[in-house]
This record gives structure tokens, C-alpha cells and sequence, in this order.
């Protein structure tokens, strides 16, 4: 059986933030403190931020980012916040490669990292290093002032790839830049050249998967994005009427409003189901009424007023005294011999 989640109870201290009811609290001098050993065992580490809370949990980072980085062995992790993950290496290679070999994903959702720094400044954790792809732009225009200009108010730009004279392929340029991790990213920009000519171009970033299909960003999914009701209020999602549709046409038909209803695999056909309990339910109100339904046939049988022939002294008839003469049929003799009479039912016989 399926049970909900239990929801983490917040605690008094988090009640009293939301309703702004924390003082400021009292000044407190610490005395000077020898922790050149905490500065020197923390220099080798780095600070993961999740970017989306509702899919990236503090633990899960924990178990899920040494594997992916190849370094389950050699890295430790531990929790420093609600949504901070310290990971403190071994070496200075493994530090680096993972400062360099980035963007990171889990689940198909990016992370921001950085290195851990003791007075950490107000770009920490909020850029992430992407490699651009920049398409578009024609052969004979691909030059460094280009790039610089096309892509430079996005980011700090580390590095750019232009196309080689050897290469079998100019259909795209390279340029890695550092992005805004809670602003929307941009894919598409235009360039308009003092020759006059206007070129529009796509910015594809490498290797990324999941985004916010609403507003662009990476820090949520469309399920949750800000901006929902705004876009349902102006459209309806396609899977929303598919469903709308199908309900009103199970209502229609007699189905009842509350069926659930699967996008995802075709319903099964109820007719066969429907005529069988039909003919059912046809059945036992004949029988309540002294008629009989033979099978799924619409044929009835009914008591008729036959001709009664007579017969030799001492025979006596086989019939049950129910004539299965359908209704308006003579006997076989077509004539009437002796005097007419009405053979009695099974229902006289059984005394009712």
C-alpha cells in the first residue's frame, strides 16, 4: 500500500524567521584563535550548492557526486547547509579536476560549485562555466570581436574556439562563459554588423539537459516555476484538455465523472462486458414474469391457446402440456377436430 510522504516538521526557529519575529541577538567577542590546521584541511575542498531543492537533497548530493566524479575512494562528503554540500579531496588533482571538468549534473539537474574559501566573495556559487555553441553566424564574419561582442554581456568569457583551417566543419564556434545561475538563459541572440547585415544566431549549451521550459531558468521545473498561473490563465496545457476531453466524453456516453482516466495506454473496449450484463439482467426480469430467454436470443416462448386432438383411449401424451408452437401456427392436422382447451403452465403446475 502506498503511503504519503510525512512532511518534515519545521522547527520553532524557522516559524519565527517566516513571521520576522527574530531580534538581532546579542554581541558576542571570541577571543583570537589558532586554526591554521582548519584553514590548510578545508583549502582542498569545494562547496556544491543545489541549484534545485526540489529535486537535489543535501544527502543525496552526498552518495551521488563521488561516483560521477570517479573519485568514490578519495573524496569526502558532509552537509554545511539546508542546501550546501562541503566534498574535501585528497589531492590537489583531484580538486582540479573537478573545478575544471565541469558542469556537473544529478538527475539531469546542474549544480554550482566552487572552491571553499574562508571570506567567500558575492559571485560565490552564483556562476556556473558553460561551453556555448554559437550557430549562425556565416564563415567569412567568425572572428574573436565577434564572439566577444555577441556573448560577452552573458558572462565573464574564459575561453573561445574558433574554427581551424584544417577543420571539416564550421558549422558552429566555442566560446566557455561564466553564466548566471538564477537568471534565464539566453538561446538566442542577434548580430547586427556595421555592414549592415543582420544575423541571427542559436546558443546551444553543451551537455545541458533540464530547464524550466517557462522561464528559462535552472532553478526549478515548469511544475513549479512562478510564472505557471500566468501561462495557464493564457492556455490551456495540451495534456490538461486531452483529459478534459476524454472525461466529457466518458460522461457523455453514461460513464461516471470520476473515472480516472490514462493518457498513457488506449482504453479497453466495454462493449462485449456491457451486452453480456444487459442480457443478464433481460434474463432474471423474465423469469420473474413466468417468461423464458433462451441464451442471448430475443425469441420468447409464450402459453397459446392451442386445438386439442383427440387420441385413442389409454395413450397418454409425452408433451409437458406446453405447446412450443410459436405464436399464430396451427396444428400440423389443419383441421379441428373436438373441442378446444387450454393446456396448463408450469406456472399453474407448481400451484401459484
Amino acid at each position: 500500500m502506498l503511503r504519503s510522504s510525512k512532511q518534515r516538521e519545521r522547527s520553532l526557529v524557522e516559524e519565527l524567521k517566516e513571521l520576522e519575529l527574530l531580534e538581532e541577538g546579542v554581541m558576542v567577542d571570541i577571543p583570537e584563535l589558532e586554526n591554521d590546521d582548519l584553514l590548510e584541511e578545508n583549502s582542498l575542498s569545494v562547496i556544491v550548492r543545489c541549484l534545485n531543492p526540489s529535486v537535489h537533497k543535501v544527502g543525496g548530493l552526498v552518495k551521488a557526486l563521488p561516483p560521477i566524479w570517479g573519485l568514490e575512494d578519495r573524496v569526502h562528503g558532509r552537509g554545511v547547509g539546508p542546501d550546501r554540500v562541503q566534498f574535501i579531496f585528497q589531492s590537489d588533482r583531484d580538486l582540479h579536476h573537478v573545478l575544471t571538468r565541469g558542469p556537473w549534473f544529478v538527475n539531469g539537474w546542474i549544480v554550482a560549485l566552487d572552491q571553499w574559501s574562508p571570506t567567500p566573495g558575492p559571485s560565490f556559487l552564483q556562476k556556473i562555466l558553460f561551453w556555448i555553441r554559437i550557430k549562425g553566424l556565416p564563415v567569412h564574419l567568425l572572428k574573436r570581436k565577434t564572439i566577444d561582442t555577441l556573448v560577452g554581456p552573458l558572462g565573464k568569457i574564459e575561453n573561445v574556439e574558433l574554427h581551424a583551417k584544417n577543420s571539416s566543419s564550421v558549422e558552429y564556434v566555442r566560446a566557455q562563459v561564466w553564466i548566471n545561475a538564477d537568471e534565464p538563459l539566453q538561446f538566442r541572440r542577434i548580430a547586427r554588423f556595421k555592414s549592415g547585415e543582420v544575423i541571427p544566431t542559436e546558443l546551444e549549451y553543451e551537455r545541458l539537459i533540464k530547464i524550466c521550459f517557462l522561464c528559462k531558468r535552472l532553478t526549478h521545473d515548469q511544475n513549479r516555476c512562478p510564472s505557471q498561473l500566468h501561462h495557464q490563465g493564457r492556455d490551456t496545457p495540451a495534456s490538461n484538455q486531452l483529459v478534459t476531453e476524454a472525461v466529457a466524453g466518458r460522461r457523455s456516453h453514461g460513464g461516471s465523472g470520476a473515472t480516472a482516466v490514462d493518457m498513457g495506454r488506449p482504453q479497453p473496449r466495454q462493449t462485449t462486458s456491457r451486452r453480456a450484463s444487459k442480457a443478464s439482467t433481460q434474463r432474471r426480469s423474465a423469469d420473474t414474469k413466468g417468461k423464458s430467454i433462451v441464451g442471448a436470443s430475443t425469441r420468447v416462448w409464450r402459453q397459446k391457446e392451442i386445438i386439442s386432438t383427440p387420441r385413442a383411449e389409454g395413450t397418454t401424451s409425452k408433451s409437458s402440456g406446453e405447446s412450443s408452437v410459436p405464436i399464430g401456427r396451427k396444428s400440423s392436422s389443419g383441421k379441428k377436430k373436438g373441442q378446444q382447451s387450454r393446456a396448463p403452465t408450469l406456472w399453474n403446475q407448481t400451484g401459484n
